[in-house]
């Protein structure tokens, strides 16, 4: 079946397992970084671990007390909770703060307390609609009534008293062997714009370096006053580039179109309930063109917790984060959905359910890795790629395209601004836009410029296309050769 699947001729499968066999057989010239992965656990103080079981259990109490109707809302907003306790003590204490003047306040969420921001809209793949930031603002409006400010208050206060924070503490550890391991730049992931801030500050102080951040708020950089100053997208990663600031630490916004493949470590400071998203994370950086022959990825966990049991399973049982998950995705989309209920349980329940959540994960590996077709075993196991015909053009013969107007589509204007850019305006356009067919120029300058090529909402869509037999003998590049 895998030889004479119809699907080798239609499908291409590169994995990082796959191009590493492709580059040893001589056939792609790039090297493949090896990627190296750790996991630390980290053991909470007693102090602090007192805190996390309070938290844990306010939040299965509060839920399992709510009406049915309520239930909804309520858990929403414990789930904020207890993502932002597992990010971080100072994530947890300045959504509390926030919660607090809300609920004594009166304050409706999305004025002066609001909570329902993108990072706090759950990552549920599950759901046929993802939840927008109106729909989660109604959940917080509708939990905001239900809460009491002695119960918060509480928990504020035990937080608040905490004089170390254990993981920063670790996080620190670790950038100082990377650096003496000759990483001379690194990447610190969290989902929270809070635990950014917090971290930011300790670094610099720990270390000495320089820091460079990336949220949702866009990029910022230190000043000699002691604040941050907002940069651009393109600003921020120049300058990460050019060796400026030893350490990124942001947000999973940073997650989402810039790469740094000169940048050969990553520490997740917090693990998201979707293991898939801590896969993109370290896409940033392990990736075709990665300068260091080894990528080092450390993950931070909270000893003895539910997101602990999950990741060390998962590790355990299918190398995750080493190798291809395949037809296992479908388990790991589930997982957010699964640890939210573990943790909306009974506080008299919570370890059983623990333990039911990683039986419950492997039997659902076990099956999946027995089951049926698997379109990666199908695709990957052959070097040899069906024969396909050679590109009419490529981004090289477009760049040229783009000097020669005559060339183009009627009233078409293209003008040159640099050695790798043009104006483009074609009709019906408000404006001109900045385009390139440099995909290096593209990577610099993402936020400013189209990538001009098939597939680009500015490339011109062809009123014909020419048969095969048309072109024969036919050689359109020296239409467009320099005169």
């Amino acid at each position: 079946m895998k030889l004479n699947t119809p699907l080798r001729a239609l499908v291409s499968r590169h994995t990082r397992e796959l191009l590493r066999r492709y580059h040893a057989a001589g056939k792609l010239k790039t090297p493949i970084a090896t990627r190296r992965v750790e996991d630390r656990f980290v053991e909470m103080t007693a102090a602090e671990r007192h805190v996390y079981e309070q938290v844990e259990d306010y939040i299965g109490s509060t839920y399992n007390n709510a009406a049915a109707q309520e239930r909804t809302a309520v858990g929403f907003v414990m789930t904020i909770y207890r993502r932002r306790l597992a990010s971080s003590f100072y994530a947890l204490i300045k959504t509390l703060d926030r919660r607090l003047a809300s609920v004594g306040n009166h304050t409706a969420p999305g004025q002066d307390a609001n909570l329902a921001i993108d990072e706090d809209i759950p990552d549920d793949e599950l759901e046929d609609e993802a939840m927008d930031t109106d729909q989660a603002a109604d959940l917080e409006r509708r939990a905001l009534a239900l809460e009491e400010t002695g119960d918060i208050g509480a928990l504020l206060a035990a937080a608040k008293r905490l004089q170390h924070d254990t993981k920063a503490g670790v996080l620190i550890e670790v950038l100082r062997e990377l650096r003496e391991q000759g990483y001379t730049q690194a990447m610190v992931f969290t989902q929270y714009t809070d635990t950014m801030d917090f971290l930011r500050g300790r670094i610099a102080e720990a270390l000495g370096a320089g820091v460079i951040c990336f949220s949702g708020r866009g990029g910022e950089v230190p000043t000699p006053a002691g604040d941050w100053q907002v940069i651009s997208r393109e600003s921020t990663k120049q300058r990460f580039r050019e060796g400026r600031a030893e350490i990124m630490v942001c947000t999973d916004a940073a997650a989402e179109g810039l790469n740094f493949q000169f940048c050969g470590a990553l520490v997740n400071y917090d693990m998201p309930w979707n293991p898939m998203r801590v896969e993109q994370r370290i896409g940033r950086i392990d990736r075709l063109g990665q300068e260091n022959p080894e990528t080092r990825i450390v993950n931070l966990h909270y000893q003895d917790t539910v997101e602990a049991d999950v990741y060390d399973a998962l590790r355990h049982r299918i190398n995750l984060f080493q190798s291809f998950v395949g037809r296992l995705q479908p388990i790991l989309a589930r997982l957010p959905r699964a640890i939210t209920e573990v943790s909306l349980g009974r506080p008299a329940d919570r370890e059983l359910a623990r333990a039911n959540l990683v039986t419950d994960i492997e039997s659902g590996l076990t099956a999946a890795q027995q089951a049926g077709f698997d379109l990666d075993e199908v695709t990957e196991d052959e070097l040899d790629e069906p024969e396909r015909p050679l590109a009419a053009y490529g981004l090289a013969e477009l760049g040229t395209l783009l000097g020669h107007p005559k060339l183009l589509p009627p009233g078409v204007a293209s003008n040159v601004l640099g050695s790798r850019d043009w104006s483009w305006r074609a009709p019906g356009m408000a404006g001109p836009v900045r385009v390139t067919t440099d995909p290096d120029y593209f990577e610099q300058h993402p936020d400013s410029t189209e990538l001009w090529s098939p597939g680009s909402p500015h490339f011109p869509i062809p009123e014909a296309i020419a048969a095969p037999e048309e072109l024969d003998g036919l050689d359109w590049r020296r239409l467009i050769q320099p005169e």
